[in-house]
């Protein structure tokens, strides 16, 4: 065999990863065949390693991660926020703003008539009697005499015990026009228009945190 034959089936070997032992090689060529073999093997390896691929890979995981935590927490702000928002809203919601056996809010174009209350620190309200008919719109002028703050409510004598109970958990709560209650801050004059259906045991009264249980309700009555 000549020695270009044999350098040709050597270098396959190598290639194969198998030593080469040719006659009058020795040590030497082995030697040289298994650092070609493993030189050949670290770059297979490194080929098909995972890489800069995983590490993508491994972006991505955390990209959606971050993704995700953010909507997460958007979502749950969002929704606690908004939540909370409608929390709020409903304590003002209810008979403070309109609903009620004893008729709903009126609209200035509708008032048959004006009515003035004062409210005072002596725990009453002083008006004429409150003799109403029934679909009949009032238009209530309350000024508070008092120091403290008063509420001018209508409604029957257990929406003003659901009230007055909603008022002890939230004595900061204030209600503005619009609704079945007005607070009326010390020195000031609110109105309360109020379209009335006939009911039983109907009341103005202070919700304010003891103010009703101190006599601060006056009846509302119906004309036959």
């Amino acid at each position: 065999m000549s020695n270009k034959q044999i350098n040709s089936s050597e270098s396959t070997q190598c290639a194969m990863g198998k030593e080469v032992n040719a006659k009058g090689s020795g040590g030497h060529r082995t030697a040289i065949c298994s650092a070609l073999a493993l030189g050949m093997t670290l770059a297979v390896a490194a080929y098909a390693a995972p890489g800069h691929k995983d590490n993508g890979g491994n972006h991505g995981h955390h990209g959606g991660h971050h993704k995700q935590q953010s909507e997460d927490h958007h979502g749950s702000h969002g929704a606690g926020h908004h939540g909370s928002m409608e929390g709020h809203h409903g304590h003002g919601s209810g008979h403070g703003h309109g609903s009620s056996k004893a008729g709903k809010p009126g609209q200035e174009s509708e008032v048959d008539r004006t009515v003035k209350v004062e409210a005072n620190d002596n725990m009453r309200f002083i008006h004429d009697p409150l003799l109403v008919s029934d679909g009949e719109t009032i238009k209530f002028v309350i000024t508070n005499k008092g120091a403290i703050a008063h509420e001018f409510s209508i409604g029957t004598k257990d929406e003003h015990k659901a009230h007055g109970k909603m008022m002890m958990a939230n004595p900061d709560m204030h209600h503005g026009p619009g609704g079945a209650s007005i607070t009326v801050a010390p020195g000031e004059t609110e109105t309360l228009i109020w379209s009335f259906a006939k009911a039983g045991k109907v009341e103005a009264a202070c919700n304010m945190p003891g103010h009703y249980q101190a006599g601060m309700h006056s009846p509302v009555r119906f004309a036959p």
